[in-house]
């Protein structure tokens, strides 16, 4: 299904693998010229030149760490000299460990608040000049559903409610000039993450990964299925094209309805 997104440029943060990767393919076979950031230089070379050689767009590698307080400004003044404007910003970079308050020290706490918030804050901080003065744009926070849904296991999901606060704020102060600020909330999501946690959990829990993964989808989302990376690119590309114009400062939940409480 065409979006009609073309010609259309975008950053597109953690965008060598997972989510980050998924948003960037499923955005340039609309024909959005991208810029893809990410810290291991040889996967993000990789991943640009596969998404320029299969959908012949403008595909720029940014190698930087968000958690650097001056990086995220850097990358989006690269991003905009290259492609000549930022249409569209995906804050995706940025991964906290599971644990509870006991085990989640102070190191684990300030290295998660420097990449996932302050990442996510710093790159749409130094977006919003240059869509204010392009007449709009839209910026999408992939965040998830522990920013809904606490959990003693997760304690730093406490984070993911926090940028759901920032992006109805964001939203609201764009607005009047044409800037959609939207979330979304992935549920357990087929990626190499959700692989690690699963190996944690079923050790835990004395099974093998196979069984605990067939007891977490019969006991836990009642669609019986994972959330796929192409499953949140598609919502993506869904929120950035105008046939989501009046949607702002709302969340998508892509969790197979895995999440306890009314919305």
């Amino acid at each position: 299904m065409t979006r009609e997104l073309r010609g259309r440029r975008a950053l597109v943060t953690g965008g060598s693998a997972g989510i980050g990767f998924a948003t960037a393919n499923r955005l340039a076979a609309e024909g959005v010229d991208l810029a893809l950031v990410a810290r291991d230089e040889a996967r993000l070379s990789a991943a640009c030149a596969q998404i320029a050689g299969t959908h012949g767009v403008a595909v720029v590698p940014i190698v930087a760490d968000l958690s650097s307080a001056d990086a995220p400004g850097r990358a989006v003044e690269q991003t905009a000299d290259a492609l000549g404007g930022i249409d569209i910003l995906v804050n995706n970079a940025g991964s906290s460990p599971f644990g509870t308050l006991e085990v989640i020290s102070d190191s684990d706490w300030m290295s998660s608040i420097d990449l996932k918030l302050m990442g996510y804050v710093r790159c749409t901080r130094a977006v919003f000049g240059i869509m204010k003065e392009g007449g709009g744009g839209v910026i999408i926070n992939v965040v998830g559903m522990a920013g809904r849904s606490a959990s003693p296991a997760y304690v730093l999901g406490s984070l993911n409610a926090a940028l759901l606060h920032f992006t109805k704020s964001t939203a609201e102060l764009g607005g009047p000039h044409g800037i959609r600020v939207m979330a979304v909330n992935p549920g357990l999501t087929t990626t190499d993450r959700m692989e690690d946690a699963i190996e944690v959990w079923a050790e835990d829990a004395g099974m093998t990964n196979q069984d605990f993964r067939a007891s977490y989808l019969a006991e836990r989302v009642p669609l019986r299925r994972f959330t796929t990376p192409e499953d949140v690119a598609e919502a993506i590309a869904y929120l950035c094209s105008d046939a989501a114009g009046p949607v702002t400062g709302s969340a998508i939940e892509l969790d197979g309805a895995s999440a306890a409480g009314v919305f």
